[in-house]
């Protein structure tokens, strides 16, 4: 049995020692996404010599197994795994899968299906810095007419001492957002959001707010991997237009020195949200199978 423990913030450093290492594009790679979303998704952890073993509940699934990270003898931390799993009465299911992990997979006659819902989204930073009017003509529009509306307006980074505003902020954009009053997906965004203000610093996260020149009309949280600046979240006020694509392009030119893509991360299975990741012009879309099909 695999003597996992609860995600916590010092594991994230310790496991982003080991994914540093690695070309992954996939944004549930990203440590920080995994622990920011930790109330989600319950993930554990467990270090051994030569395996980093991940398991976390994917809602509608149940206890799903990361690939076994390592350097050594992969089909054995798959075996680990599947010991582990039938030990504790749970089905054998392996998620997220890479693109690159999908042929190791292949090798070992298991099978995977592409989940599209949980794919990442990947652009040019540099595009989403400065929208050039040639791609980007709506989305410099939005921005233009963002500006001209609220000449008061102004981005910068959140503090942590704007904790109280920011949860302000979210309560005000819920209650304009959601119909129902016991909305689960708001509870796990604002514990991501106080997960995300309480480690801040010690993260180093990349997190920015808008402001109408009266009050926050936007915020954004994101962090960088490998050569991709991963955005975990950003929430903006649905009746200002033109916030969103502020503060992605304040991400992008925040990054853009220390790294060449940004990863909106995906959709959810959502049709407005995939409308909404199409509209910024991926470069890229990075697969995400498992050993099931949702």
């Amino acid at each position: 049995m695999i003597n996992f423990h609860k995600l916590g913030y010092l594991d994230v450093r310790k496991l982003k020692a080991y994914t540093d290492t690695q070309n992954f594009w996939l944004h549930c790679y990203n440590p920080i996404w995994l622990f920011l979303w930790s109330d989600l998704y319950k993930p554990e952890i467990c270090f051994t010599n030569d395996y980093i073993f991940i398991r976390f509940l994917m809602p509608d699934i149940g206890i799903c197994y990361y690939p076994p990270f390592t350097t050594k003898d992969f089909a054995k931390g798959i075996e680990i795994m599947r010991q582990d799993a039938e030990e504790n009465g749970f089905d054998f299911y392996i998620a997220p899968i890479s693109e690159e992990y999908k042929f190791q997979f292949m090798k070992m006659n298991i099978k995977t299906m592409e989940n599209e819902q949980f794919s990442s989204y990947i652009y040019n930073a540099l595009d989403l810095a400065i929208y050039p009017v040639s791609k980007y003509k709506k989305k410099k529009q939005a921005v233009d007419d963002f500006r001209r509306l609220h000449k008061a307006s102004f981005v910068k980074m959140i503090n942590k001492d704007e904790f109280k505003e920011i949860l302000e902020f979210l309560n005000d954009w819920n209650i304009k957002v959601s119909t129902d009053s016991v909305d689960n997906s708001f509870f796990a965004r604002l514990n991501m959001v106080k997960l995300a203000m309480e480690h801040l610093y010690e993260l180093d996260l990349i997190a920015y707010e808008i402001s109408n020149g009266e009050k926050i009309v936007g915020i954004l949280f994101g962090s960088l991997m490998n050569n991709e600046g991963c955005i975990h979240d950003v929430i903006c006020m649905p009746d200002v237009k033109g916030a969103e694509e502020e503060l992605i392009s304040a991400f992008a030119k925040s990054v853009q020195s220390a790294v060449k893509y940004v990863n909106l991360e995906s959709d959810k299975g959502i049709k407005a949200i995939r409308k909404n990741r199409e509209s910024y012009c991926p470069n890229r879309i990075e697969k995400f199978y498992a050993t099931f099909s949702l």
